[in-house]
């Protein structure tokens, strides 16, 4: 393999590049060139040598640059030839495989002499640094690996053997390191709790107003519930916002924020059913908050995407259930505080929500996933889903009172239900291993 000599691409440094080729080839070396240092890489690449000599009348950035360029992306021996004084700190050359340090005109026997050395060098130097990369990729695969352990045994009540075991199981069936394993489910854990907890948000927006709308005809404690939701919605704003959330989702959080921030300056008086003025801030309040829901479905759409991982659907469509428990309980209120159209509006989006409801719990009655606790789960979720139902027929009648109680608790254990639910699928081992 030849020695590739380069040089500043003018006609006096191409002329002694050429004397020190005639000089070397007479001492039996191998020459390539001269060739410019422009053409660097490209002639490395073409002509494979074993080593670069490079004459350099100057140490400057465009030299630095040439060779940062090499060493990056066909990394060979640099034996450098020049005038110039060393530099006070020659890391930065040692870092470009710089390995022999020659005079502007070198003899040729030196040069000869100095590229079994300079070989030696580099491949100790290359020897070494794979040597650290590999170290330093088992340490990091170890971290990801004591991550999914954690993981694996807080979803799962497993013993750390056990969860190595089945990190191990599962990268032999995929045909991956354990580590690339581990790293998968720790992403895949990650995301589904980005959505579930964006998903929340979508919940919580419903219940807000069916709060208010209770505190308008004065039922229950609401006061606690209108805080604990506020909580609940910053909380999870606060943990989205410490993601390294890409610029599009970064920007439906802050859409998701600021339409929270509009929907908490409205306000509803207690015991005021019957006034305009209710109505209004109620119909207001109720616009505020599908703002909210708006933006926040897409934030909890644009995580599921983003994480590539569709077996994460199942977690948005279980976690969207609590939304609309809480809005069908919302728009029964609103139909029977407010009057005319808006009243009949209400009456008929409820049944269109409790179509999707319906359809939604089927899909997940039907689904693989199923394990004995999701199972149970769901039964649950279906017994309070039918004594909704009932409490929703009674709302519209003489016992109107009960129906809405029935409604407003059921709405309430229907959010736990699915709290539960989502948390499962959220940590279920298909979730998680894909």
């Amino acid at each position: 393999m030849p020695l590739l000599i380069t040089c500043p691409d003018t006609p006096a440094h191409l002329a002694d590049a050429r004397a020190l080729a005639a000089r070397l080839t007479s001492a039996g070396v191998v020459v390539s060139g001269p060739q410019p240092c422009l053409m660097l890489v490209r002639e490395v690449v073409r002509l494979a040598p074993e080593a670069v000599l490079l004459l350099a009348p100057a140490l400057d950035e465009a030299l630095q640059q040439a060779l940062a360029l090499l060493a990056s992306s066909a990394a060979r021996p640099v034996l450098l030839a020049t005038a110039a004084a060393p530099p006070a700190d020659l890391q930065p050359w040692l870092d470009l495989n710089l390995v022999a340090w020659l005079p502007a005109a070198p003899d040729a026997a030196a040069v000869a002499a100095a590229l079994p050395l300079a070989r030696a060098r580099f491949a100790r130097d290359q020897a070494q640094q794979q040597a650290l990369a590999g170290a330093l990729a088992r340490l990091d695969e170890r971290k990801w690996v004591d991550r999914a352990k954690g993981v694996l045994m807080r979803a799962q009540q497993l013993s750390e053997d056990d969860a190595f075991a089945l990190l191990r199981t599962a990268s032999m069936q995929a045909n991956l390191r354990v580590g690339e394993v581990s790293r998968s489910l720790i992403e895949a854990a990650q995301a589904a709790e980005a959505i579930n907890r964006a998903g929340q948000l979508r919940m919580l927006s419903q219940r807000h107003v069916k709060a208010l709308a209770l505190r308008a005809v004065a039922r229950g404690r609401v006061e606690d519930t209108l805080a604990e939701t506020a909580q609940r919605v910053q909380r999870h704003l606060d943990w989205l916002a410490r993601l390294n959330l890409p610029p599009a989702e970064a920007a439906l959080l802050a859409a998701t924020g600021a339409a929270w921030t509009a929907l908490q300056q409205t306000a509803v008086p207690a015991g005021g059913r019957s006034t305009p003025a209710v109505a209004a801030q109620l119909t207001e309040a109720d616009s505020l908050a599908e703002q909210l829901l708006e933006r926040a479905d897409a934030l909890t759409g644009a995580l599921e995407a983003g994480s590539g991982r569709r077996h994460l659907q199942v977690v948005n469509v279980s976690g969207r259930q609590r939304m609309l428990a809480q809005r069908l309980a919302k728009q029964a209120l609103l139909a029977g505080l407010l009057a005319g159209p808006p009243a009949a509006a209400h009456a008929q989006a409820a049944a269109q929500t409790v179509h999707e409801f319906e359809s939604a719990l089927s899909t997940l009655e039907q689904a693989p996933l199923a394990t004995e606790p999701i199972r149970a789960a769901l039964a649950q979720a279906r017994g309070q889903w039918q004594r909704l139902l009932d409490g929703l027929r009674r709302s519209d009648g003489p016992d109107a009172a009960a129906g809405l109680a029935v409604l407003a608790r059921e709405s309430e254990a229907l959010v736990a239900s699915f709290d539960q639910l989502t948390s499962l699928y959220e940590h279920s081992m298909q979730v998680l291993l894909g």
